[in-house]
């Protein structure tokens, strides 16, 4: 019995999106593609892969024995594909997820790594908060990512980059030359935060109790960079990456407060998709911790 690879990678992303139709799309075939491979799969190994449960697709028990042999085949097709196709200086469109302050410090020069490295190279880049990035890691939607503090997902792997300082951040303009901050003040500034459930609205939130019932000016912006923007003219302040103020606190634009507590650092990971097939996933990977490096990006 000699089982399909493509009947494998299959049946790995109907498990991972729980949709024939959602796997045919990543997969880029049509859904009775999926099935049939499925079936034939089935048939192969003798037993059902799923079963379907008040609408919802379930993994039977064979199926999850199986989806842990076929993440670990899929790896090993990476893993041949990394290191034998070796002269093949040409990659498919790379899509590249990255939280906000990594595309501000350090998004050019990966591009430029991955430009000298793999001639001619495509890049989708999408920038969002580390929840949803973490997220379109688990539905196969990037190959890549960077992000912060992420919640857990079973497919995604996370290798450490890592730790981040943040800290509270306002303009002259706002507050004079004062460097400490008292909660109370900070309780009547206008305090710009990314959207729940982002590390910063989570951070800004837990700083002042755990909540906002305290009656917190909460401003809230999908966009690192332009919150950037609105501190540095004295709009409000705000909880910043420290790397991704750096000269602008050295040109006095913007200056770190002294708070009643400390913020914690953050931690960064790189993310992939366990069963993501990328042929230069682990050279990639490298220029990924190579320009965080040159940057200082983790300090």
């Amino acid at each position: 019995m000699a089982l399909s690879f493509s009947a494998v990678e299959s049946f790995y992303w109907v498990s991972q999106l729980r949709s024939f139709n959602a796997a045919a799309d990543k997969l880029n075939v049509t859904q009775p593609t999926v099935s049939y491979r499925i079936k034939e799969l089935e048939e192969q190994l003798g037993v059902a892969l799923f079963v379907r449960q008040k609408r919802q697709l379930l993994l039977t028990s064979e199926g999850e024995a199986l989806k842990h042999y076929a993440e670990a085949m899929i790896g090993i097709a990476r893993d041949i594909e990394s290191n034998i196709k070796t002269r093949n200086t040409r990659l498919p469109t790379l899509r590249v997820g990255v939280m906000d302050s990594f595309a501000a410090t350090c998004l050019p020069a990966l591009l430029d790594e991955l430009d000298s490295r793999f001639s001619g190279t495509r890049v989708a880049a999408t920038i969002d908060n580390s929840h949803n990035l973490a997220r379109q890691l688990s539905e196969g939607i990037l190959d890549v990512a960077v992000l912060s503090t992420p919640p857990s997902h079973e497919n995604v792997a996370l290798e450490l980059l890592g730790r981040q300082t943040v800290e509270w951040v306002a303009s002259p303009k706002l507050i004079g030359t004062n460097e400490f901050v008292s909660d109370s003040d900070l309780l009547n500034l206008r305090i710009f935060s990314t959207p729940a459930p982002s590390n910063i609205h989570s951070l800004t939130t837990n700083a002042l109790g755990g909540n906002s019932s305290f009656g917190l000016r909460l401003n809230l912006c999908n966009s690192i960079s332009a919150i950037l923007t609105l501190v540095e003219a004295g709009t409000g302040l705000s909880i910043l990456p420290a790397r991704m103020v750096q000269e602008q606190v050295k040109n006095k634009t913007l200056q770190i407060l002294k708070t009643q507590s400390r913020l914690p650092k953050q931690d960064v990971f790189i993310g992939t998709n366990k069963g993501a097939v990328v042929r230069a996933l682990p050279q990639v990977i490298q220029m990924v911790r190579k320009v965080t490096v040159d940057a200082a990006f983790c300090g």
